[in-house]
């Protein structure tokens, strides 16, 4: 089977900016972590409740970790299928 991009060079740089944005929403998602931290309060189940301003808090939940990990691994795997086809 011959697969054949006619424009390596526009999913290379597409590849490039979808990875680029999953790094930035996970710089985003540390640096929340960091400024506003997890406080642990216990009674007789333990929750625990970030700091964050309440537009903030929408960010720091598991479902933004997962869609930046993924934008990540997508725009890698853009760039290596590109690259090794070619």
């Amino acid at each position: 089977m011959d697969f054949r991009l006619k424009n390596n060079d526009h999913v290379i740089k597409s590849g490039a900016i979808i990875s680029t944005i999953g790094v930035i929403m996970l710089i985003l998602f540390g640096m929340i972590l960091l400024i506003f931290p997890v406080i642990k309060i216990c009674d007789k189940n333990c929750i625990f409740v970030s700091t964050a301003p309440k537009y903030l808090k929408q960010l720091i939940n598991p479902l933004f970790l997962f869609i930046s990990l993924i934008l990540i691994s997508l725009g890698v795997f853009l760039i290596r299928i590109v690259k090794w086809k070619t």
